[in-house]
């Protein structure tokens, strides 16, 4: 299923139903349906949302998968006691989903490959074993944002946890409503005169 889905997105071919999504809200439903698994395993899971609605074009599904593959790793790798933040913030046009952990991270070198299809960080953990998943998850969420027009990347250091940050583009057509709404009403005042 993860491999379908991983060709699918890779061919252009994966279903999506773009909409203005408010970002925020987004992350806190899906953080409201993590917080059991976190709580169970004592993690934190703590949410920081930029002040202002943060408005993307998204498949919220989709993009919903995105943050479960990262969330589902998180709460692997996170040992009893510690904490994942997830936070949003816009820079200029984009938007910015910062999720960190306070696990044991990896190296730069290892960061760079996480969203290679099958790789693990951590030889000692196979599909066979508890921990492990199918080694796609973060390819999907990976070629999902790229569907999105956006970024992902991680960046860690040895026994400093793991960041990764995805960076959105703000939704357009809402831009693009107030502006036909201005040029509107520029062209009924210029019609009254």
């Amino acid at each position: 299923n993860d491999l379908r889905t991983l060709s699918l997105a890779d061919a252009g071919e994966l279903s999506a139903d773009f909409q203005p999504v408010d970002v925020n809200k987004l992350l806190s439903e899906i953080q409201s349906h993590y917080l059991v698994s976190f709580n169970q395993k004592q993690i934190a899971l703590d949410l920081e949302p930029d002040s202002v609605m943060l408005q993307a074009n998204l498949d919220p599904v989709r993009f919903s998968q995105v943050l479960t593959n990262i969330l589902d790793n998180a709460l692997r790798y996170t040992p009893e006691g510690g904490r994942v933040l997830i936070s949003t913030k816009q820079s200029g046009e984009q938007i910015e989903i910062s999720i960190v952990d306070s696990g044991q991270g990896v190296t730069p070198e290892e960061a760079a490959h996480l969203f290679d299809r099958f790789y693990r960080a951590d030889p000692s953990r196979t599909r066979d074993s508890e921990a492990g998943g199918s080694g796609l998850g973060l390819a999907i969420a990976k070629s999902i944002v790229e569907m999105h027009k956006g970024k992902i990347w991680a960046e860690s250091e040895k026994d400093n946890g793991l960041r990764i940050i995805i960076q959105l583009p703000v939704a357009k057509k809402v831009h693009q409503q107030a502006d036909g709404l201005q040029k509107k009403g520029e062209a009924s005042r210029n019609n009254e005169m």
